[in-house]
């Protein structure tokens, strides 16, 4: 783990008080890790203030190095719409019709990852554990603190939305990679030669994180204009919801989506062309971009068009005749420098290119919002019992409803009902978060599916998972690769 806690070491909470800038070597530093954290990060409120608001910059700006170069706009940072780039091309949704071996997500797209030819696969490695250790710098600091300055509430708002952000970073994390290693410390004393851990072990802690968050924060949003940018009690209840779906406990996964959609004063579903706005009322946490001019600006990370991510004919397949999501949510290349003709998400509306340079902006990066918690309610039910099926049916048409589509009936089967759930997670949330990658692995469709994609061959279950990064494993003798590779 030398190369990842190189990020943050025992000085990282001030590189998390300066937007997190990357720490570029282990320092050795001799002072007790509280002597750094109590005495410059922690004293007050307002300083404790500082270091959060570096931890939420990292996710989407990343650190200084990226924050204004375009050459990682939305690549580098799983949490800026990497995930949703690498995952898309690994799954069926996103692909380059020239199908060139130059493509930048060649090897994510073909299923051709190697130990030579990583792809995107590291640095969703590196980006999510710098989020963990980003996270640990405050979990830990808050824990040694000792200033009367830095308030009880205060430090039980800050633990809780960093214990959050670690239990979202290791849900990607375990769900691309699986056996990793569980970090929950910045002393490097303990973190450097850390072994492999099961999923079932990651899961674990990500439930105790999200459970013991939930204890500490408010149910309200904060900040002036009331924007959604920071994380509280319901984006808690909505991962509880999802991971408790992923690890096949449906009866809470039920009652964490069902907390979250009973809310009805805070959440609503939009029209489509207002779902990702920063006043949208379906979004349960967004993402704030930089507003600094320059070449990364504020963009939308995902900047579709500009690398030429097209959609799969797989997915513009699936959409039914009439589904506005299809028009709403899809922009038409058919001339210029993006050939051949076809289409790419557009989600977000900032121009073709996804662009605002410096300034405000009317759409923050949506991590999650309403419409996934009626897809996990309705699965979840399902699968707590068949005699379920009406209620499912009936979050089922609330989706499609919205979308432009007639209801279903409830004289359908019980299988019949249980493919709708997947078909209507696949149009509803495709090109984000890499939903479709995970949903194809978690209900064993993935070989089947992806193996009948011609340029995906030849198919191998191992590429389910993505490898370990070599250099990893070398400062870690501890880690074990994935099988396969």
């Amino acid at each position: 783990m030398k190369n990842i806690t190189s990020h943050i070491t025992a000085a990282g909470v001030l590189c998390v008080s300066l937007l997190v800038t990357a720490c570029n070597k282990m320092l050795d530093i001799k002072d007790p890790i509280n002597s750094i954290t109590t005495g410059q990060v922690f004293g007050s409120d307002d300083q404790a203030s500082t270091a959060l608001n570096g931890l939420y910059s990292y996710l989407i700006n990343g650190g200084e190095n990226e924050l204004n170069s375009f050459a990682t706009l939305g690549n580098d940072l799983y949490s800026a719409g990497g995930i949703t780039l690498a995952a898309g091309h690994s799954a069926d949704e996103l692909y380059n019709p020239s199908l060139s071996g130059q493509d930048v997500y060649y090897v994510e797209m073909t299923n051709r990852i190697t130990l030579q030819n990583l792809g995107y696969s590291s640095k969703m490695w590196k980006s999510a554990y710098k989020g963990v250790y980003n996270a640990n710098a405050l979990i830990d600091g808050v824990k040694t603190a000792t200033s009367a300055a830095f308030t009880q509430a205060y430090r039980k708002q800050v633990l809780g939305e960093a214990l959050a952000v670690r239990a979202m970073s290791y849900f990607y994390l375990v769900n691309l990679f699986e056996k990793i290693p569980l970090a929950l410390s910045i002393d490097y004393n303990e973190t450097q030669t850390l072994p492999s851990s099961p999923a079932s072990t990651i899961y674990q802690q990500i439930i105790s994180d999200l459970e013991e968050a939930s204890g500490y924060l408010a149910e309200a949003y904060d900040g002036k204009n009331v924007e959604r940018i920071r994380i509280n009690k319901w984006f808690v209840e909505g991962m509880l919801a999802r991971v408790y779906l992923y690890t096949k406990d449906y009866e809470k996964a039920w009652q964490h989506a069902n907390n979250v959609i009973s809310r009805n004063d805070l959440f609503q579903l939009e029209p489509l062309s207002s779902v990702f706005t920063n006043a949208s009322r379906e979004v349960i946490f967004q993402l704030k971009q930089s507003n600094i001019s320059g070449a990364r600006g504020n963009a939308t990370p995902e900047e579709y068009s500009m690398t030429g991510r097209y959609i799969t004919p797989v997915l513009l397949n699936a959409f039914e005749a009439g589904d506005n999501r299809k028009t709403a949510w899809m922009q038409a290349v058919v001339s210029g420098p993006y050939t051949p003709a076809g289409y790419f998400p557009a989600k977000y509306k900032i121009n073709s290119t996804n662009f605002s340079y410096g300034g405000n902006r009317s759409e923050y990066y949506v991590v999650m919002r309403l419409a996934e918690m009626y897809l996990i309610r309705a699965e979840a039910n399902m699968l707590r019992s068949a005699a379920n099926k009406n209620a499912v049916i009936d979050d089922l048409n609330t989706i499609r409803t919205r979308a432009g589509l007639g209801n279903l009936a409830y004289t359908l089967t019980d299988q019949q009902v249980t493919d709708t759930i997947a078909h209507e997670r696949q149009v509803e949330l495709f090109a984000e978060w890499g939903h479709r990658w995970l949903d194809l692995k978690r209900t064993n469709k993935a070989t089947e599916v992806l193996s009948s994609i011609s340029y995906k061959q030849p198919w191998s279950q191992h590429e389910l998972l993505y490898p370990i990064p070599p250099d990893e494993i070398l400062y870690d003798n501890k880690l074990a690769q994935n099988t396969g590779y």
